[in-house]
């Protein structure tokens, strides 16, 4: 199936994550994408297989604008501010591109190496904060999954129930936690 002359891989992917921005992510469709670009659904199964491998395609891109967003936030710092800062990142991110967010929570299917590759990119930037803190490989590994486990899952939640005011208290002592946790593991 030759490529349509408007489309682009990237084009695709630039307009499901607008539309995920826009409408949440439960408001994904190959045929709203399709209707964004100005385009027949059918012409956009050349860059995706169908609502599954639109679903991944944004589910990568959001993962890697979450990555960036991260390791922006450790840049120049260092240990507990830099952990402080991924934290605070990570939330705003949710909070901010809820629909990206959600998209986010999707597992990647196991014949899909953009999005593995994604999450891979995504822990290793926690793993480095720890190893900059002198931590060996495997202990830094271990912490970079607890500390991302427990950040993504209190943000899953938050995200499933509403943000309340009593959720920043929340996030800071669950932050604070793994910090002394961590630490206290030394």
């Amino acid at each position: 199936m030759a490529p349509h002359p408007k489309l682009s891989r990237t084009g695709v992917i630039d307009q499901a994550v607008a539309l995920v921005e826009l409408s949440g992510y439960d408001a994904l469709s190959v045929s709203a994408v399709a209707k964004g670009l100005e385009v027949a659904p059918s012409a956009l199964y050349t860059y995706c297989d169908g609502l599954d491998g639109l679903r991944n395609l944004v589910a990568t891109a959001a993962t890697n604008n979450l990555t960036a967003v991260v390791r922006n936030a450790a840049t120049g710092t260092y240990g507990i501010v830099a952990l402080n800062a991924m934290g605070d990142a990570y939330r705003r991110f949710a909070h901010e591109h809820p629909g990206q967010f959600a998209s986010t929570l999707r597992p990647p299917p196991v014949a899909d190496d953009d999005l593995g590759t994604a999450n891979v990119g995504l822990h290793d930037t926690f793993v480095l904060v720890f190893a900059a803190m002198g931590w060996s490989p495997d202990r830094s590994h271990l912490a970079a999954r607890s500390t991302r486990s427990a950040l993504h899952g209190f943000l899953a939640l938050e995200h499933a129930t509403g943000t309340t005011a009593e959720h920043d208290n929340e996030f800071k002592h669950l932050v604070d936690a793994l910090i002394a946790g961590l630490h206290g593991d030394a």
